[in-house]
């Protein structure tokens, strides 16, 4: 999808030469990997080594992509910090930890130095080889704000999409894949301002405030059908896994319902030593106007005893089957919106 200029990036950084010199003394740049030639303000360089010519330049560009990482993650860790305010009382209040964790996430894969080159090698008297590997500043800036373009449009796309939306469900799955967009979007808009040394801009952080708003409008009334003793608790599970996406529970008022069924029966197996309980989980979530999410989900646990085979039953649904409820309604919605 953005990454459709890796191929133009390859052709484009041929205007670097590779220099390979074997024996005698060693060069300079082995211990200093800037020079006048490659000088930190215009580039990135690290040099590598290893038994072959590709296994220097492999690590020289894992080198190379780990002092960029470690720049960008210093950066945003400051950047966000930057982002705290103080409330009513005076105290400093920060960003949430996983908000932090957001916006400082970075990878370090080949895509964030597709814009580099190898432009010396060396092999020393030992037989060992060296490489340097540089990235240029403004080319990769500019073939990654290329990128970064591309997913704002898209974002802007997504965005006036979800405007013209009526359900509060749909507009928050739509912000959700908006919010993708925009994560990708900031972890590349953070490595071009990396490389040309301006200050960061956040996208993401102002939209997930905006998902947890437009979340907490969300209510959702839980209702579970079956045994007294077992029904309580997948009451709570539900309950739980909807306040993990930022809606309202617990008011009969809500404009979705979430009404569940939970069963449990034993599974009699001759000559078995262990006792079965089978489990059967069903669920919808509704408003006045459609369903939109009908699941079922069965499943046996075994046991050596008839109640530990029921406690085990009720664990599984209250976990494995509720988080597979949640799992296939975001997908469902993700498909229609």
């Amino acid at each position: 999808m953005v990454h459709r200029l890796i191929l133009a990036v390859l052709i484009l950084l041929l205007f670097l030469g590779c220099t390979t010199t074997g024996g005698g003394k060693s060069p300079s740049w082995l211990d200093h990997p800037y020079d006048r030639q490659f000088d930190q303000q215009h580039y990135l360089s690290a040099v590598g080594s290893g038994s072959t010519r590709e296994q220097a330049v492999d690590a020289a560009r894992a080198g190379l992509a780990q002092i960029f990482s470690s720049t960008v993650h210093s950066m945003t860790e400051v950047t966000t910090l930057s982002t705290s305010t103080r409330d009513p009382g005076g105290e400093q209040a920060f960003t949430h930890a996983t908000e932090m964790l957001e916006i400082g996430r970075v990878t370090a894969q080949v895509d964030s130095i597709i814009a580099s080159e190898v432009v010396n090698v060396h092999v020393d008297s030992l037989g060992r080889t060296h490489a340097r590997v540089v990235m240029d500043r403004k080319k990769s800036a500019a073939l990654l704000s290329a990128q970064v373009d591309e997913l704002k449009r898209m974002r802007a796309a997504q965005r006036s999409r979800r405007v013209g939306e009526s359900t509060s469900l749909g507009q928050y799955v739509m912000l959700l894949q908006e919010l993708s967009l925009a994560r990708e979007e900031q972890a590349l808009s953070d490595q071009v301002q990396v490389l040309l040394g301006k200050p960061l801009s956040q996208v993401v952080l102002p939209l997930e405030q905006e998902l947890g708003r437009l979340a907490a409008q969300i209510g959702v009334f839980v209702t579970v059908d079956g045994p007294e003793e077992s029904a309580s608790s997948v009451q709570a599970a539900f309950e739980q896994a909807l306040q993990q996406l930022g809606f309202s529970v617990g008011r009969s008022d809500g404009q979705y319902r979430l009404e569940a069924e939970y069963q449990v029966e034993d599974v009699v197996m001759e000559q078995s030593p262990y006792h079965y309980a089978r489990y059967a989980l069903s669920a919808r979530l509704l408003d006045e106007k459609r369903v939109y999410l009908s699941f079922e989900e069965t499943s046996r646990e075994a046991a050596m005893s008839r109640t530990e085979a029921n406690a085990r039953a009720l664990r599984a649904a209250t976990t494995d089957g509720v988080g597979m409820f949640v799992t296939r309604l975001l997908q469902k919605l993700a498909d229609e919106y």
